[in-house]
């Protein structure tokens, strides 16, 4: 008897949508990232061109601290609409609407004007994890990670191409105004992409939608497991998203002190090599640790991911080129590159019913905030202390809450031990 046939039945009643979104997300990912990180590497450059000649991290960790603090906001206002009326929308939102206010960005005349747009485009941030939200509500159990892992890695896709195509236009422009309209267009054709061939059967939640930030905060925090995992969430954010920038000044800065002499158009290359190494390695990983997440389990992955993030960010320390620098971002997408995956798929088994929609936007609401605080905070330090002493701080914290995961799941184990 055939038992993988009514597996397969059942598959398709329950999740009679989960092929097509599998392979139309990946390309609509790649056109979106794409759009995004042809622009975003270069946010110092857009301020610097804007007249910022002196404490540029500070300026530019500050823009970015209102833009993540604005998304963080936004992210579980988002998620409750999504549990209530479908995550679909939410997907459009985000795409559609990223690119409709990207094309205002270029017009800031001034550095303060141009941070106002970045915060009317984070308004609508967040397309990858109402993406996440949709294929998880829509995938069968058994198939999320490599669905969810197949659709991050069409969006690091577009995140590898992005830096090397921005790269190469930055290195033509004083003021990079080109960049965010060509990143407007990516974006729109990422939405009309789902717009157009993305479906889902709706699991919403019951009754109508009240915005309460607070009390469904409280009421997934009151799930034992769930506090860590918004943690890690947060530190990983910190270290992976969020020190986008970080990495573009500290290249700044590798090439001050050991060649003065470097151009904007070889600044511009080295930064865009950075991006491109943690954005290519990731895309090579993505696919392994989805399958990998399919056999073993998303638990240990996160172990091993959040240990990954620590050793692979010790070279940051001590590291005096940007070449050493690209490897080492090489080494951390190949091996962290998991992780954002793992949390996703152990949020949706420990959330409580009808919540999983809101439980990964509030997790991507400290992943905005976590994008918001990197810069910020390495704008603080960096002036007094150096990047090095920043990356000292953070590597520390994602071992502390590797940690603090690690005794939870001791706790559980002893509990259940007793049953």
């Amino acid at each position: 008897m055939n038992r993988a046939a009514p597996a397969a039945d059942e598959e398709s009643w329950r999740y009679p949508h989960w092929r097509r979104n599998r392979w139309v997300f990946p390309f609509a990912n790649v056109l979106c990232g794409f759009g995004f990180s042809l622009a975003w590497p270069f946010v110092p450059l857009m301020v610097r061109g804007l007249g910022v000649r002196e404490n540029l991290e500070t300026w530019v960790g500050t823009m970015l601290l209102a833009f993540y603090l604005v998304s963080t906001a936004a992210s579980p206002i988002w998620g409750g609409i999504a549990d209530h009326y479908g995550r679909k929308p939410m997907v459009l939102r985000a795409m559609l609407g990223m690119g409709v206010t990207m094309m205002l960005v270029p017009f800031a005349p001034t550095p303060l004007w141009f941070a106002a747009a970045l915060m009317l485009v984070a308004v609508f941030n967040g397309f990858t994890p109402a993406g996440v939200s949709l294929l998880v509500a829509n995938t069968p159990p058994a198939r999320i990670g490599s669905a969810v892992s197949l659709a991050q890695t069409g969006g690091q896709v577009g995140h590898a191409l992005g830096p090397a195509l921005g790269a190469a236009l930055a290195a033509l422009f004083d003021r990079q105004h080109a960049l965010y309209w060509i990143s407007a267009g990516l974006m729109l054709s990422g939405g009309l992409l789902v717009l157009l061939f993305v479906r889902e059967v709706k699991q919403v939640a019951a009754g109508p939608w009240r915005p309460r930030l607070v009390g469904s905060l409280r009421e997934l925090l009151a799930v034992p497991r769930i506090a860590p995992l918004f943690l890690l969430a947060f530190l990983f954010s910190i270290m992976w998203h969020g020190s986008v920038t970080n990495i573009s000044v500290f290249v700044l800065q590798l090439l001050e002190a050991g060649h003065p002499e470097a151009d904007t158009g070889a600044a511009a290359s080295w930064i865009g090599a950075a991006a491109t190494a943690i954005a290519l390695s990731t895309m090579v990983a993505l696919p392994l640790w989805g399958r990998v997440i399919d056999r073993v389990g998303p638990a240990r992955v996160l172990v091993f991911a959040a240990a990954a993030s620590v050793v692979t960010h010790l070279p940051l320390l001590v590291l005096q080129t940007p070449l050493q620098l690209v490897l080492a971002r090489v080494a951390f997408g190949l091996t962290a590159a998991g992780m954002q995956t793992a949390i996703f798929q152990l949020l949706r088994m420990h959330a409580p019913p009808g919540m999983d929609a809101r439980a990964i936007s509030y997790a991507t609401a400290f992943q905005f905030l976590a994008m918001g605080t990197a810069p910020f905070l390495a704008g603080l330090i960096g002036p007094a202390l150096g990047l090095r002493a920043y990356f000292a701080i953070t590597t520390a914290f994602m071992l502390g809450g590797l940690v603090l995961w690690l005794r939870t799941a001791r706790r559980k184990a002893e509990v259940e031990s007793r049953k």
